[in-house]
C-alpha cells in the first residue's frame, strides 16, 4: 500500500485542494495552481517552505508537460528549479534556455488573422509553413500544431515539427511528434517517442503522457511504472493517481449487467438526419431489455417519418413516441418524458441527445458506474468532438477558485481544463464530481423524481443540466463521471463552429440565471465536492500498489 500524502493527510488551503482535486491537466490550470503554492511558499518558513516550493516546482513541471513547446512555461520551470535548488539535467537545461530564449511572439499578428477570416486554407498553410521556418518560428509552429491537430493533419503537423524545431530541441520535437502519434491513434509509437525524449532530456515530471500511450497500447505494466514514477516525483499529481488506481483494479475494463427495467428517453427537434443515426447506434448497442421513448418537439423535417420507420422495425413494444405541437425545450421535454408512464414507471432512466454516436457497451459501462458508486445521483460519462476525438467536449465537471479580476476574487466555478488540453486520455477516470454533460446519462428512477425535474427557466436550453446536478450534490447525491465511456457527440465543439449570437446571448442569460440561483450555495457546494472527491481519493490512495515498488529507475 502507497503511504497517504502528505496533502491528502493534511488540511491545505481549500482553493488549493480544489485546483488539485480538478485534475493535473490543462497549462494555466496548472500555472494557476503553482501560483498558489508559490503563494503560500512566499509565507512559509523552514521546511514548510521547502514543501510548497516543491509543491509548486512540481505543479510548474506539470504544466510544461501539457503544453511543452510554450516559451514562458519553460522559463517558468528553469525559474522553479532554481528556487528549489533543484539542478536540473544539462541536456534539460539547455532545452530550457534555448526555447526561453528562442520562442518570441510577433509584435504584430494581424496578418494571419485577416488570413483566417478570408478561410482560404492553401494561403493560411502557406504562410504557417513559411512562418515556420522564419524567426519566430517556434511561436508559428505553436500555433500551427493546434491548427494541425484540429484538423487531424498530423503528417502536415510532423512536417512543421521538422520545418521549425532546431537539433538544440530535438528532445522536445521527439515529444511532440509523441503528441501526435498518440492523438493519431498510435499509442505504440508515442510510447517510443516519449520513452527517447526523456531519455535524451530527463525532465522532474514528464512520463505522464508516456503512461497514457502505455495504456492505450495494452502496456499495463510499463503504464502502471511510469504512472507510479509521475505519483513519486510528484504525489499531488490525482490524475495520475486516478489512472494507475483504475487500471491497478481493472476498472477501466468493467462492464457490468444491466438491470431489466430501464427506459431510455430522448427529444428531439429538426435534425432527422442525426436522430436516425443516433438510433441506429442505440440499436446497435447492448441496451438488454430496455424500452425507447422518442419526444419530437414538432419538427418541420422528416423526423416523424425516421420514427415511423423505426417504430416498424423495432416494434410498439420496445420503441414508442411522443409528438407535441409545439416547441417546449430541452427541460420541459426531459420532464415531459419522465412523467410518461413508459418512463416514469422505470428504476432506471436514461436520457440521450439526438445527435449521439454511442458505443456498442454504452450502457454495461454505465452500469458499472452504478456498481462502483450506487448512491450517485446521476451517471454520466466522457464526450468527445464526434468529428475529433481529440477534443473533449465534457468531462466531469469539478468546483474551482474563481479568478481574481479588479481585486475582487470571482464566485468558484465549475473548472474546465479540458478545453485547454486535447484529450490525450487523462480523461479516463471514474470517480464523484459536480456535474456531467447532459447529451447521455442515467439516474434511478425514483432519484429523479425525487429531485423536482429540471426548471423550465433554463429554456429553450443549455444549464437544465446542470442546474439539476447542483440540486443532486446538494441534497447529498453528487454525480459521478463514467471516463471509460466515451461517447461522439455530432453537435461541433465551439472551436469547429463557433456559437450564433442568439446562441451565446441564450447561454449567458441562463448561466446568469444559474449563478443567481445558487449563489448562496457555492461555499455548501465546495464542501460537498472537496469532501466527496478527497475522501474518494484518499480511499483509492490507500489501495494503491506501492509507489516505490512499481515505478523504475
Amino acid at each position: 500500500m502507497t503511504p497517504l500524502p502528505d496533502w491528502l493527510a493534511a488540511q491545505l488551503p481549500a482553493p488549493f485542494t480544489d485546483m488539485l482535486l480538478a485534475g493535473t491537466v490543462g497549462r494555466d490550470h496548472l500555472l494557476r495552481a503553482a501560483a498558489l503554492a508559490g503563494a503560500v511558499a512566499g509565507q512559509a518558513q523552514g521546511p514548510a517552505r521547502e514543501v510548497w516550493t516543491r509543491r509548486r516546482l512540481g505543479l510548474v513541471a506539470a504544466a510544461f508537460e501539457e503544453d511543452s513547446l510554450h516559451g514562458q512555461t519553460a522559463a517558468t520551470l528553469a525559474q522553479a528549479l532554481a528556487e528549489a535548488d533543484a539542478p536540473a539535467d544539462p541536456a534539460l537545461a539547455a532545452v530550457l534556455q534555448t526555447l526561453a530564449r528562442d520562442f518570441r511572439i510577433p509584435e504584430n499578428t494581424a496578418y494571419y488573422q485577416r488570413l483566417l477570416a478570408t478561410g482560404d486554407a492553401r494561403r493560411i498553410e502557406a504562410y504557417l509553413e513559411n512562418e515556420c521556418r522564419g524567426r519566430f518560428g517556434l511561436f508559428w509552429l505553436h500555433v500551427a500544431l493546434r491548427r494541425d491537430i484540429l484538423a487531424r493533419d498530423f503528417d502536415r503537423g510532423l512536417a512543421h515539427i521538422a520545418l521549425a524545431m532546431p537539433e538544440a530541441l530535438a528532445p522536445l520535437a521527439d515529444k511532440l511528434r509523441a503528441d501526435l502519434a498518440l492523438l493519431a491513434g498510435r499509442p505504440g509509437e508515442a510510447l517510443g517517442l516519449y520513452e527517447r525524449s526523456l531519455a535524451r532530456a530527463p525532465r522532474p515530471l514528464g512520463r505522464f503522457r508516456a503512461g497514457l500511450a502505455a495504456w492505450a497500447a495494452g502496456e499495463r505494466e510499463t503504464a502502471k511504472a511510469h504512472f507510479a514514477v509521475t505519483l513519486a516525483a510528484l504525489p499531488e499529481h490525482v490524475s495520475a493517481a486516478l489512472a494507475l488506481f483504475d487500471l491497478a483494479t481493472g476498472r477501466d475494463r468493467e462492464t457490468a449487467p444491466i438491470a431489466p427495467s430501464v427506459a431510455i428517453a430522448l427529444y428531439t427537434f429538426n435534425k432527422a438526419a442525426d436522430l436516425d443515426a443516433t438510433l441506429a447506434s442505440l440499436f446497435a448497442s447492448a441496451i438488454g431489455q430496455a424500452r425507447v421513448t422518442v419526444l419530437d418537439n414538432a419538427s418541420s423535417d422528416s423526423t416523424p417519418d425516421v420514427l415511423a420507420a423505426w417504430a416498424d422495425r423495432i416494434g410498439d413494444e420496445r420503441f414508442a413516441t411522443i409528438r407535441l405541437p409545439v416547441n417546449i425545450g430541452a427541460p420541459a421535454a426531459r420532464n415531459w418524458l419522465a412523467a410518461d408512464a413508459r418512463v416514469g414507471g422505470a428504476d432506471f432512466v436514461a436520457y440521450l441527445d439526438d445527435d449521439v454516436d454511442l458505443p456498442a457497451d454504452w450502457l454495461p459501462r454505465l452500469f458499472a458506474a452504478v456498481r462502483a458508486y450506487p448512491e450517485a445521483g446521476v451517471w454520466g460519462c466522457r464526450v468527445a468532438d464526434a468529428g475529433n476525438p481529440a477534443v473533449a467536449q465534457g468531462i466531469g465537471a469539478m468546483l474551482v477558485a474563481g479568478k481574481t479580476q479588479a481585486g475582487e476574487t470571482a464566485l468558484p466555478w465549475l473548472g474546465d481544463p479540458h478545453a485547454e488540453s486535447f484529450d490525450f486520455g487523462a480523461f479516463s477516470h471514474l470517480r464523484p464530481c459536480l456535474s456531467v454533460m447532459g447529451c447521455c446519462h442515467l439516474f434511478r428512477g425514483e432519484r429523479l423524481r425525487a429531485a423536482g425535474g429540471f426548471d423550465i427557466r433554463y429554456s429553450p436550453s443549455q444549464y437544465d443540466d446542470v442546474d439539476h446536478d447542483l440540486r443532486l450534490a446538494l441534497s447529498g447525491r453528487p454525480p459521478v463521471y463514467q471516463g471509460h465511456l466515451v461517447v461522439g457527440h455530432r453537435r461541433p465543439a465551439p472551436v469547429f463552429a463557433p456559437s450564433r449570437p442568439d446562441q451565446i446571448a441564450g447561454g449567458e442569460a441562463n448561466l446568469h440565471k444559474l449563478l443567481a440561483k445558487h449563489r448562496e450555495q457555492f461555499a455548501r457546494l465546495a464542501d460537498i465536492m472537496r469532501q466527496s472527491a478527497r475522501e474518494d481519493l484518499i480511499a483509492k490512495w490507500r489501495e494503491l500498489p506501492d509507489v516505490a515498488g512499481t515505478a523504475r529507475p
